[in-house]
């Protein structure tokens, strides 16, 4: 198992957002690299944005699982449903437009033949909170995303460590790569280095 040197301190008052959300009819957007870089570039950008870490965090070609925390007491604001429509949204017009813009809008067409990929698996589903997000004002035609997503909290470093290492072995159950230091789509290789990077060395410590 993979410890990361400063995971979070937990109390009564702090946890950390376990997140899945999947593409519209689950299917493999996320094969091409361009898109999942976009995706990657966006969330670097909404967690400056809005001042949250992303701990951990893995895009599979139909969905993608992120571990999430902020300082709640500095910002009252923030939710989870603001961050993921904020993300989803932007990487959706973005995706869209590349898409269209190459004559590829055939692929966001709705139809009767949906491509398959890996269902999420059945005892992490019923674990997980439904939620949604406001639907996107632009590009009604075409949709990347469904609209709901799963926010599971996580209250001890057991839980975050069991999660954090389910998320970077995502990519091998899927049968994508052998080992998931291989995978270039997740947070593992900041975790099984020193890399001062997206993750760092300074994931915060938690009150407590």
């Amino acid at each position: 198992m993979i410890v990361h040197k400063n995971l979070p301190k937990f109390n009564d008052d702090s946890y950390v957002h376990f997140i899945t959300t999947a593409t519209y009819k689950n299917r493999p957007y996320f094969r091409d690299e361009e898109f999942c870089r976009i995706l990657l570039e966006e969330l670097k950008l909404y967690s400056k944005k809005y001042g949250f870490t992303l701990i951990g965090y893995v895009i599979m070609p139909d969905h993608m699982h992120l571990l999430l925390w902020w300082d709640r007491g500095e910002k009252l604001e923030l939710s989870i449903s603001k961050i993921m429509q904020g993300v989803k949204g932007v990487t959706a017009r973005r995706i869209i437009d590349l898409m269209v813009g190459n004559g590829l809008e055939q692929m966001l067409q709705p139809t009767r033949r949906v491509l398959q990929a890996t269902p999420m698996r059945q005892e992490q589903m019923h674990l997980l909170t439904p939620k949604s997000t406001k639907p996107h004002r632009q590009n009604l035609r075409y949709r990347l995303w469904q609209p709901d997503f799963y926010d599971f909290n996580i209250y001890n470093e057991e839980k975050l460590l069991e999660k954090i290492n389910y998320v970077h072995h995502n990519p091998v159950r899927a049968g994508l790569v052998l080992s998931p230091g291989d995978y270039k789509w997740s947070s593992y290789r900041l975790y099984s280095s020193e890399s001062e990077g997206f993750l760092g060395a300074s994931i915060p410590k938690l009150p407590g």
